[in-house]
């Protein structure tokens, strides 16, 4: 299972991946800090999920989907908002979280991609 998180607050894109982690220790785990370097990663790793902080947000998701619809795309929003989520998921996300990421919000973001994680 590859993960990339793309999160301008790489500390906070550092909390990200290591909640990852906990979740699925054998999961790759990519960070990426600007969108430029996100959308080559994503292309040169092929990542089963994506994960999207708000700092970059729905445009990015439009411009990675766009590229490629492979990944589970992951929309993070500060917190929880009706029109940040429709952004998101009109921009190509499967799922939307609010900041921070928990061991929940992994999962469902794991599930039913590589084999996934079981509740």
């Amino acid at each position: 299972m590859r993960v990339v998180i793309v999160d301008s607050d790489l500390r906070n894109g550092r909390g990200t991946a290591a909640t990852v982690e906990q979740v699925l220790s054998s999961a790759d785990v990519l960070l990426y800090g600007d969108g430029d370097a996100a959308l080559a990663g994503i292309a040169a790793h092929s990542p089963d999920v994506v994960i999207v902080a708000p700092s970059l947000g729905p445009a990015f998701v439009r411009e990675a989907h766009a590229a490629t619809e492979e990944p589970k795309y992951v929309g993070v929003v500060p917190s929880p908002d009706v029109e940040w989520s429709t952004r998101y998921v009109d921009a190509g996300a499967h799922l939307v979280v609010a900041s921070p990421v928990d061991a929940f919000d992994v999962q469902m973001a794991l599930r039913h991609r590589a084999g996934g994680v079981k509740p």
